[in-house]
């Protein structure tokens, strides 16, 4: 198992950030926080990289994980990356949560890797339409 999966959306990065906030406040999941690694860096003098994290989850579905084992507070709230890849390019990055979460909370990994794979995707789907197929010329 790769330790990232990569959505390639042939958007800026910026503009998938910004998509991605609005799937999150639509569907009533909390925002905690969004990194803006780039300017951070620059801030600091250092090389800028374009690159977020956007921090969010569901009190109700992190008082489930809490009941079954505290210790998995450390990989609570749930987080995507979004990576500038070239011009006009970027990927939306998330971690399998079965390489986070262990024990007592290990059957809960695979929902909420889905709720991420869920959100990549639809922020995809938002900015780049499924094109119709081209009609069947016989």
């Amino acid at each position: 198992m790769a330790a990232y999966e990569r959505v390639a959306i042939p958007v800026q990065a910026d503009r998938v950030v910004e998509t991605l906030r609005a799937v999150l406040a639509e569907r009533g999941i909390t925002e905690y926080a969004v990194a803006d690694h780039g300017r951070d860096m620059a801030a600091a003098g250092a090389t800028a990289y374009p690159a977020w994290t956007l921090v969010f989850g569901s009190p109700a579905a992190g008082a489930k994980i809490l009941a079954l084992d505290l210790a998995a507070a450390v990989d609570i709230p749930l987080r995507l990356a979004v990576i500038g890849t070239g011009e006009g390019t970027s990927e939306i990055v998330l971690r399998d949560m079965a390489s986070l979460l262990d024990g007592a909370a290990a059957p809960l990994a695979g929902g909420f890797t889905d709720v991420l794979r869920g959100l990549a995707e639809a922020a995809r789907e938002r900015l780049v339409p499924v094109q119709a197929a081209p009609h069947d010329r016989r």
